[in-house]
């Protein structure tokens, strides 16, 4: 049974590190080949001070968290069942752009929770998350909202 008191909770909170070859390894399996994202050169030329991430990068969120079953471990504090549970939709805002060598501090919030009658029978069940990461500065530079769902 999920546990609907968790909603408005802070969940979560570790570093992110940024780094050249992960956004390498991430552009190459989204198929982009903008340089911007491969080649540091071209990026200073552009004016950064290296490569910057693709805006979907932060959803590698679990692979830089410190437990090793990040989604299994959150889904199991919510009280999820993961076998009847499914993504539901991802949000990025992006306030500027990231480079590699940055590491930012990653904060997720458990948001609304609640149900919805499925068509085919059954209630769904969905569970908003918002990760927010704050740069050296403590300024928010990225915005990660996501919605999972428990089918009934």
């Amino acid at each position: 049974m999920i546990k609907k008191e968790l909603a408005g909770e802070k969940f979560d909170e570790f570093d992110f590190p940024v780094e050249r070859g992960k956004i390498k390894e991430f552009s190459k399996g989204i198929c982009d080949p903008n340089p911007i994202y491969r080649d540091s050169a071209y990026a200073r030329e552009q004016g950064f001070d290296d490569v910057i991430m693709p805006p979907t990068f932060p959803a590698t969120i679990a692979f830089h968290h410190p437990s090793e079953n990040y989604i299994v471990d959150n889904a199991q504090r919510l009280g999820m069942d993961i076998t009847r549970s499914v993504h539901g939709e991802s949000e990025f805002i992006l306030y500027r752009p990231v480079c590699a060598g940055e590491t930012l501090r990653a904060e997720s919030t458990i948001g609304d929770i609640y149900e919805k009658e499925g068509k085919r029978g059954g209630t769904m069940t969905f569970v908003e998350m918002k990760t927010n990461f704050y740069d050296a500065e403590g300024k928010i530079v990225i915005v990660f909202n996501n919605v999972f769902i428990q089918r009934g």
